[in-house]
C-alpha cells in the first residue's frame, strides 16, 4: 500500500455481550470495574473478526501491553442484559494503538465510553518498539480519524 493512499473506515467491530446478576454493586448497578473488562472482551473479538488468533499469532505484533485504560461513565447499567460493546482504532502511533470503545444499554443509551491504550513491546528488552508495515496495513481500514 503506498503512503498516498486513502483507505476508508469499514466501521467498528460491535460485540454484543451480556450483563450478569454477578457483576452489580450493592445498589444493582454495573459496578464500574466491569466496564474495562467489557471493552477488552470487545477487543478480542475485533482482533478474532479480522482474522488474528490471539498471544502469539505473529501477524498480531506481539507481545504488547495495556497502558492506559479510560472508561467515562455516561448512564449507569441497572440490570442484568444484553450490552453492545463497539471497539475500533482512534488512533495508530508508531508503538502504540489507541482504541476507542463505547457500550450501549438494551435500551440503545450510552452507558459509557473511553479508551484503551496498548504499547508494542521488544519481549527481550521489554521497550516500545514499532509496529510492522504490514500489521498497519492491515488495521489501516479500523482507523476512524
Amino acid at each position: 500500500m503506498s503512503d498516498t493512499a486513502e483507505v476508508s473506515f469499514v466501521g467498528p467491530y460491535v460485540s454484543s455481550q451480556r450483563v450478569h446478576w454477578d457483576q452489580l454493586d450493592l445498589l444493582g448497578v454495573l459496578h464500574n470495574s466491569a466496564y474495562p473488562v467489557l471493552f477488552e472482551r470487545a477487543r478480542t473479538g475485533f482482533w478474532r473478526a479480522i482474522g488474528l488468533g490471539g498471544y502469539g499469532d505473529e501477524k498480531m505484533d506481539w507481545p504488547y501491553l495495556v497502558a492506559r485504560n479510560e472508561v467515562n461513565y455516561r448512564a449507569p447499567i441497572k440490570s442484568e442484559q444484553d450490552v453492545e460493546v463497539s471497539v475500533w482504532i482512534a488512533k495508530l502511533g508508531g508503538s502504540s494503538l489507541t482504541f476507542a470503545h463505547e457500550v450501549r444499554r438494551a435500551d440503545r443509551t450510552v452507558a459509557a465510553d473511553g479508551q484503551t491504550v496498548i504499547v508494542r513491546i521488544d519481549a527481550d528488552t521489554q521497550r516500545p518498539t514499532r509496529w510492522s508495515s504490514g500489521f498497519r496495513e492491515m488495521l489501516a481500514p479500523y482507523i476512524k480519524a
